[in-house]
């Protein structure tokens, strides 16, 4: 190939407008690398024809930092090759683009193989039209390769600079090296838990933990993390320093394209102060129960002891023996009431400081002895029925309260008919598995046929403060019985209808024969 052959060099017509439009928007240079005077003398020519300006490059001065001024760098293969050990090793550990590179092979030493080393090859000698052609796509894609990239290393260092600046805590966690080692932790999460990313890096995020391994949310990521799915409990870690803090934890299971898990993100918020008052909030909740359940008692146990006192009054004034004994028999019978309520009432609130076995039908019972007369007295019927005889395992002062508010709620509804007749409480407990859990366990039902609640006040009777009893509720009844069946691993499920004559109110309280609440 002549001189005269340079002459000859031109683009495809149909690609000749797009390219131009292409190379004109970024720097143009080419680095060459080339022995042989004609064919350098080819990619000059071709370089010209590009709009490219060509320098030669120096076989002794192979830097880093002089090979990165070139957009591409068409080099003999030994060079070549010379020039890829220089990117690879800067590579290393570091995020950057490179020129691209061109290999230049001569017609009596190519490959039998394309090499997959390069951006392109080059078979040289060439004639003017293919090797412009060939450089300008060789060039072109790896313009749109570098403009892709650079799009998505800005989007990365973007999300880095999102995580760095979020008040959250934020964790990354390999989900398929062996027990989930953390790969990355952001400031926030360092300064909430006083370790540094270099402390955690490699480590399960359950060295938070300590050794208070015995809590329910604990439980509950775990079934979480073996289901793949997503979850938000609340767990007690510790700081560096050994303090304890609330810690909101939000997983979320990451997936590739193929849908394998790969990670787990982590988000973690200090909820130690929201914890705390609705602590103070419980136990003003029970305060209030105490006050309630004894204005109840106090009213259960004042018509017996009246009823005793006529009777022993009677008694004594009695001319027949067969009066005074059939009087003193009905006054041991009241007393035996009164002893009754006050057992049940001491079993009540008699707090549980670890988890036992109790039948569902004697917690009832403790609750349904204690309204007894006000149900009674309100003209309610009430229908009981006892199908689960397999004891659950919990804190049974909580479940008696969870089960006295549902008593008490259900009254306060049919009281609320105006103490007409056909007031009907149902009472029912049943073996059940729960459908998403597959968990087996125990349904209790308080239903009624009271005034019912619409749709709006249902989505609300779980807050903190919504009461639908004006000044005689707190509002804290239900919010409490929610957290104390979330704790136990149970849930509710409620209806209600307000359509006349169809009205009443049913709540299904689901506990498991055995929970992990601590």
């Amino acid at each position: 190939m002549g001189a005269a052959d340079v002459s000859d060099l031109e683009l495809a017509p149909d690609l000749e407008p797009s390219f131009r439009s292409f190379l004109k928007t970024v720097p143009n240079t080419i680095g060459i690398l080339i022995q042989d005077p004609v064919n350098r003398r080819l990619i000059e020519a071709a370089a010209v024809q590009l709009e490219l300006h060509a320098s030669a490059i120096d076989q002794a001065d192979l830097d880093l930092e002089t090979l990165c001024t070139f957009d591409i760098i068409v080099a003999e293969q030994p060079s070549a090759s010379l020039i890829k050990a220089v990117f690879e090793d800067a590579a290393n550990g570091m995020e950057s683009i490179y020129p691209a590179l061109v290999a230049a092979y001569s017609g009596k030493q190519a490959p039998e193989l394309p090499d997959n080393r390069f951006d392109g090859v080059l078979l040289l000698p060439l004639k003017p039209a293919p090797l412009v052609a060939q450089l300008s796509l060789i060039l072109y894609a790896h313009r749109s390769f570098a403009r892709r990239y650079n799009s998505a290393l800005e989007e990365l260092r973007l999300n880095r600079r999102i995580f760095r600046s979020v008040t959250s805590g934020i964790s990354v966690a390999s989900a398929t090296q062996p027990d989930m080692p953390l790969l990355y932790v952001n400031p926030a999460f360092e300064v909430m838990t006083g370790y540094s990313l270099e402390e955690v890096m490699g480590k399960n995020c359950r060295f938070l933990q300590r050794d208070d391994h015995n809590q329910p949310g604990i439980t509950h990521l775990r079934e979480a993390i073996r289901d793949q799915r997503e979850i938000i409990v609340v767990i007690r870690n510790y700081r560096k320093d050994s303090t304890p803090f609330w810690n909101e934890f939000s997983l979320s299971p990451i997936r590739n394209r193929d849908g394998k898990l790969t990670h787990f993100v982590g988000i973690q918020t200090d909820v130690t102060a929201r914890v705390e008052f609705e602590a103070a909030l419980r136990e003003s909740e029970k305060l209030a129960a105490v006050g309630r359940l004894a204005a109840t008692i106090a009213h259960e146990i004042n018509n017996p002891l009246e009823s005793v006192m006529n009777l022993i009054y009677l008694a004594q004034n009695s001319k027949t023996p067969g009066d005074t004994d059939r009087y003193l028999a009905t006054a041991d019978q009241e007393l035996r009431r009164v002893a009754l309520i006050t057992q049940q009432s001491l079993r009540f609130y008699k707090q549980s400081s670890k988890p036992q076995a109790v039948l569902p039908a004697d917690m009832l019972d403790s609750v349904l002895d204690v309204y007894a007369s006000q149900i009674a007295n309100i003209n309610v019927t009430s229908h009981r029925r006892d199908r689960a005889h397999t004891p659950i395992t919990c804190l049974e002062s909580e479940i008696r309260q969870v089960l006295n508010n549902l008593v008490r709620n259900a009254i306060d509804a049919l009281r609320g008919t105006g103490g007409q007749s056909g007031g009907q409480l149902y009472i029912r407990t049943r073996n059940a598995t729960h459908w998403r859990s597959g968990a087996t366990g125990v349904i209790i039902t308080v239903a009624d046929n009271g005034t019912g609640m619409s749709r709006e006040t249902i989505k609300q009777i779980f807050t903190a403060f919504f009461s639908t009893k004006g000044i005689g509720g707190t509002g804290l009844g239900l919010w409490v019985s929610a957290e104390i069946v979330n704790r136990h691993q149970g849930c509710f499920l409620v209806r209600s209808s307000q359509r006349p004559g169809h009205s009443g109110t049913v709540f299904e309280l689901f506990l498991p024969f055995q929970s992990t609440v601590a």
